[in-house]
């Protein structure tokens, strides 16, 4: 029986070298992600198409790690995943040395390749932004959103690329203060902020009314998600009854709808996309008479979007993660998801150590040392295409 398999792989590797190039890359560019690194063992012949350069722009791309900021000032590095070589891209942003208020840059976010900026914030300014693909060096500059109220008690702005649907880039810049919500959006196609949300009268459209009304902020710490064309973010309500929600919101800043959190004894703390479905992280405390029981981290998907079905499938102890189960280690500590496995990423400031965490066999893996300074954390899947990103000069 051995030797009957072991003709049938040989037959079938034959088969497949047979193949031409182009044949072969045009079957690797239909295939799942996870897939593309299995097919590096079929044959020297495609690994070695699947590692070139020339080819990446038609396959598609996973999670090769983080860029992380050095905790203040100008400087990044990027910390690959356990298994990869060498950065896929060069970290310095030479470019954003052109930008006015280097001093005050920030990175804020990625989604799908781009990466975007903030710079020229100051305490009575909005800050700027540019957004680039790092793997083709295209970059933009965007103009400020123009919020800049003393009285915001939350803003944030985030990025939205959905490159199977278009090339352009789009932001969403929610500023909300104690008797506004401001809310604007910009679109790389017309390069203009347009204000969908400015003033009490306009709650009611696209739903923010029962946003707003309803006491509920954002929780800034944690960034959104994009997911099935839409952005995801946390909210909070700040009045009685208590209540999390996750919010989706379109390209053009409009509430589509309200996710109710499925939990009510864990509080959620993450929102991510993984193999194509809206994933959420939440903390978890379990008391038995005034004694901590239990504490850590729920992981949680939504099967059915539609409906708002909510599955459980993981939890994890911080005793498993932390070496302890005391509710002071995660006072401050960062999470990821994979967008293709059953893994999440996570930070702890104790510790100051990068780790990954396996669902499937339940394997933590702390592999890389982040030091002192270190921001924040921002996941990197490479995009090769060239996109519309071009200044104007």
């Amino acid at each position: 029986m051995e030797g009957c398999r072991d003709a049938k792989r040989g037959a079938a590797a034959t088969a497949a070298d047979d193949l031409p190039d182009d044949a072969v890359v045009e079957i690797l560019s239909r295939v799942p992600v996870r897939s593309i690194h299995r097919f590096k063992c079929v044959s020297k012949r495609w690994r070695d198409l699947i590692a070139d350069p020339l080819h990446r722009k038609r396959l598609p791309q996973t999670l090769e790690g983080f860029f992380c900021s050095d905790g203040g000032g100008f400087g990044w590095r990027f910390i690959s995943l356990p298994g990869r070589s060498a950065p896929p891209v060069d970290p310095s942003f030479s470019f954003l040395t052109k930008l006015p208020g280097i001093e005050n840059i920030k990175l804020l976010g990625s989604c799908n390749g781009l990466l975007l900026f903030e710079h020229g914030r100051k305490p009575d300014t909005a800050p700027a932004y540019a957004v680039c693909n790092p793997a083709t060096g295209e970059w933009v500059a965007v103009p400020s959103a123009g919020c800049r109220s003393p009285d915001r008690l939350e803003e944030r702005t985030e990025l939205i690329f959905y490159p199977a649907v278009s090339p352009h880039f789009h932001l969403v810049h929610i500023c909300h203060e104690h008797v506004k919500l401001e809310v604007r959006a910009y679109s790389s196609e017309t390069r203009v902020w347009s204000d969908m949300v400015s003033q009490k009268s306009g709650w009611q459209d696209g739903g923010w009314k029962q946003w707003v009304n309803g006491g509920a902020m954002l929780r800034s710490t944690f960034r959104g998600a994009f997911v099935n064309g839409m952005l995801h973010l946390i909210t909070f309500r700040s009045e009685y009854p208590w209540e999390n929600q996750i919010v989706a919101v379109d390209i053009k800043g409009k509430t589509s709808s309200i996710i109710p959190w499925p939990d009510t004894s864990s509080c959620p703390l993450f929102v991510g996309q993984s193999q194509g479905r809206l994933h959420c992280v939440g903390r978890l405390d379990e008391w038995e008479r005034k004694c901590l029981k239990w504490a850590g981290l729920s992981i949680w998907v939504l099967e059915d979007y539609d409906t708002g079905g909510w599955v459980l499938k993981h939890r994890v102890s911080f005793l498993k993660l932390f070496g302890q189960m005391s509710r002071y280690v995660y006072e401050r500590y960062e999470l990821a998801i994979h967008p293709d496995r059953n893994m999440i990423f996570l930070t702890e400031l104790s510790n100051q150590k990068l780790m990954v965490y396996d669902m499937d066999n339940e394997n933590l893996d702390a592999f890389h040392t982040l030091g002192h300074n270190y921001g924040s954390l921002i996941p990197y899947v490479p995009n090769f295409l060239n996109l519309v990103l071009t200044n104007e000069h």
